[in-house]
């Protein structure tokens, strides 16, 4: 009997989420005449394939046994809700988020900033990128979390702007390539896995750091990226040692625990920003004069 209740529970659940986290196809009409949209939100338990404009309405995560493909000349929208006062900290906050007393360090954000979290196959052109952007009006930093990535995932001629935390490379096997990764409040790329390579990107305005290793990991390779005006360039803890090569590095400096890589271009000079801010406050400073 009790077997039976399980599998009519998972039955029931699956059936759910089918029917419910279903994506929606809704017309809109704006100033320069009528879109289609697709809206999404909540666990997805089968493959997919974006295109057009998508608009993400919620903490989005795919199954591990689904993939998400996005096709070239897509855009993602993401939305928001008003923050949630007077909450705790995160788990994770240290010392270096509470000492700036950054809101984004509290539970109450991500209760209302959305994420992207699977396999994604997003594969653009030069001439029709993939965009992974706010749906504001007048987009801020952090005004949507992050894309996390899992194994297999690719990367490649997207742009990934105005998130917390950029891209959260979770699991093994993944390429960033061809892409721009800007204006994200904390790290424009996390990684905390092996056979990574983060090669041929411009990223920038990225105010924990630019691209962050984050374990002891195997084959991670950062190489011809242009990398500026950041807080850390490239910041390696844990022992983590990836291969930082061929990189132009302006205004974004190279992690001590890195060593300096080989054939890095370095240039030393004030950002070209204040820094991170959130809801008009200034929250990271650069070293902007």
């Amino acid at each position: 009997m009790a077997t039976a209740l399980v599998i009519l529970g998972v039955i029931v659940f699956v059936g759910y989420v089918l029917i419910f986290n279903r994506p929606k196809t809704v017309t809109l009409q704006t100033t320069s005449g009528t879109i289609t949209e697709t809206q999404v939100a909540g666990l997805q338990l089968t493959s997919q394939t974006w295109r057009g404009q998508v608009r993400v309405t919620g903490d989005i995560t795919f199954a591990p046994i689904a993939t998400l493909i996005i096709e070239p000349g897509t855009k993602i929208l993401f939305d928001k809700k008003p923050d949630i006062a007077g909450t705790d900290w995160i788990s994770h906050a240290d010392a270096y988020i509470k000492d700036h007393n950054d809101p984004t360090g509290r539970k109450g954000y991500g209760k209302t900033h959305f994420s992207l979290t699977g396999k994604i196959i997003a594969k653009g052109t030069a001439a029709e990128k993939i965009i992974f952007t706010s749906a504001q009006d007048k987009p801020e930093y952090a005004d949507w979390d992050e894309l996390t990535l899992f194994h297999g995932s690719r990367l490649e001629y997207v742009e990934v702007a105005y998130a917390h935390n950029g891209v959260n490379v979770s699991q093994s096997d993944i390429q960033i390539t061809n892409s721009t990764i800007h204006d994200s409040l904390w790290s424009c790329v996390d990684i905390y896995s092996k056979d990574i390579l983060v090669e041929d990107n411009q990223i920038y305005h990225c105010w924990h750091q630019a691209v962050g290793t984050k374990k002891v990991s195997l084959n991670t390779i950062i190489r011809r990226n242009f990398i500026h005006d950041a807080q850390v360039g490239v910041n390696c803890e844990n022992g983590s040692k990836p291969t930082i090569v061929d990189n132009k590095l302006t205004a974004a400096p190279i992690g001590e625990e890195c060593g300096s890589g080989s054939n890095n271009e370095i240039i030393e000079q004030p950002a070209d920003t204040i820094g991170g801010t959130y809801a008009g406050q200034l929250i990271y400073p650069s070293n902007k004069p």
